[in-house]
């Protein structure tokens, strides 16, 4: 796989607890991938829009997830092996 960017729309299952999101796993490529850890994340802005940005990992490869509040919709924008 390599590195991929990206900006797919893609399905997440997310835990969100007052102003704090946890995604838990996502699916893409035909796969459940779950997330083993969260990396880091922050919040980016697009227009007026706020995104919320994620480093993930599923214990093999490293994603970046993002979550556009405003359309509700959840991307992945990156995809890393190890």
């Amino acid at each position: 796989m390599g590195s991929l960017e990206s900006s797919e729309t893609i399905k997440v299952g997310a835990i969100f607890k007052g102003d704090k999101i946890i995604p838990r796993w996502f699916v893409w490529d035909g796969r459940k991938h779950e997330v083993k850890e969260v990396n880091y994340n922050w919040l980016d802005k697009q227009g007026r829009e706020k995104v919320h940005c994620f480093s993930v990992t599923d214990g093999t490869n490293n994603y970046e997830l993002a979550f556009h509040a405003e359309k509700t919709v959840w991307k992945l924008t990156k995809a890393c092996e190890g």
